[in-house]
């Protein structure tokens, strides 16, 4: 019989982030207690916040959660939690978003750490002076630190190697999986909209994802073929620059702001969609164009960063910085059949298996020890 591990998690995002770095968590510590229950999780976090994404961690006694027993959480999860460790005799620590405890190489405990993305080196514009000294000092170390990485892409290795000079060996590339209820789909979902036909754009509104390149290449296309596009995220200033642009262009009735929607809603917008339009210049893995093909939908993306690995081989790969192609792209698409429909959901459902991706980080748990 296999050795019962006692296996513990940075929770902090699995607790308190409700969006990329919390929703890959969750998923991967319900999946890995799903498939292999026999083992013992511990979960650690300053703190906590209690909604309908984190319940079932804090109702089921199939976790054993830590928080933090003063009001210096960043201080405990930096320092402390090292100690607590060996307390405990935990075999595995995985640091789930790119950081470690300080001290933990001199401790019996194996580490881990997942890296999404280097955005903050890739592009530091967008980031604080400041900000990118933290990181680089937090993450580097941690990578340096730990008895393996695990990188969410193949794309997000070569850039720890590169950037990083971590020893490519020392990388293991474990893909992520989206959302059980993408998996779970059972049955044909309802059109949410008013629409026949409609476009989607999922993510947040930000330079690097490309909406204002959307809009420019909806403006190159006749008003009579515009197929309406619904965007499903939010932002700030940059927002208000997209908004600007779509006045401009006077497309205010072929391109939607649509609000805030569950991951149930979401799914229906998906499978009813034409397509997924998402020509980001840089991503660690890119959620939506899994989440779209796990639902049947064409994708169209960019032919750069980790955007050619989590889309289906029929999808539409662009230059995202190309305008006049992305416009292309947009007026080639045709309806997909059934067919074409159940090819990619079976695609993505082998490709990006829970069940699998679980197996492959098991046993790289126990290759440790």
């Amino acid at each position: 019989m296999a050795q019962k591990l006692k296996i513990a998690f940075d929770a902090k995002r699995l607790f308190n982030n409700f969006t990329g770095l919390g929703n890959y968590s969750r998923t991967l510590v319900r999946n890995l207690q799903k498939f292999y229950p026999e083992h013992e999780y511990h979960l650690f976090t300053p703190k906590l916040i209690e909604n309908n994404e984190t319940s079932e961690f804090l109702e089921s006694s199939k976790f054993i959660i830590h928080k933090c027993p003063h009001s210096f959480g960043w201080y405990w999860r930096q320092f402390q939690i090292t100690s607590e460790l060996e307390k405990l005799d935990i075999d595995i620590y995985h640091g789930l978003s790119h950081e470690l405890p300080v001290g933990i190489k001199n401790s019996k405990t194996k580490s881990v750490v997942s890296f999404h993305d280097l955005i903050y080196e890739k592009y530091p514009q967008d980031y604080s002076w400041i900000d990118r000294k933290t990181y680089r000092f937090k993450y580097k170390t941690s990578a340096q630190v730990a008895n393996s990485v695990v990188a969410i892409s193949d794309s997000t290795k070569s850039d720890l190697v590169k950037l990083y000079g971590i020893n490519r060996e020392k990388i293991t590339v474990i893909y992520q999986t989206c959302h059980n209820s993408f998996i779970e789909q059972t049955q044909t979902t309802k059109n949410p909209t008013d629409f026949d036909r409609y476009f989607l754009y999922v993510g947040s509104v930000i330079p690097r994802k490309g909406l204002k390149r959307i809009v420019q290449a909806y403006a190159k296309i006749d008003a009579p073929k515009r197929i309406p596009l619904l965007i499903i995220g939010d932002g700030k200033g940059y927002k208000n620059e997209c908004l600007e642009l779509i006045n401009n262009y006077k497309l205010e009735n072929s391109i939607l702001f649509q609000d805030y929607v569950s991951n149930d809603r979401l799914i229906d917008f998906y499978s009813n969609a034409e397509a997924l339009i998402y020509p980001s210049i840089y991503e660690g893995f890119g959620i939506p164009i899994i989440e779209a093909n796990m639902s049947g939908t064409q994708v169209i993306t960019s032919n750069v960063s980790s955007m050619p690995e989590a889309a289906s081989p029929d999808s539409i790969l662009i230059d995202p910085s190309n305008i006049d192609a992305l416009a292309k792209a947009i007026k080639s698409l045709k309806p997909s059949s059934v067919a074409d429909k159940n090819k990619r959901r079976e695609w993505s459902l082998q490709k990006f298996n829970p069940k699998v991706l679980s197996s492959q980080l098991m046993s790289h748990y126990r290759s440790l020890l």
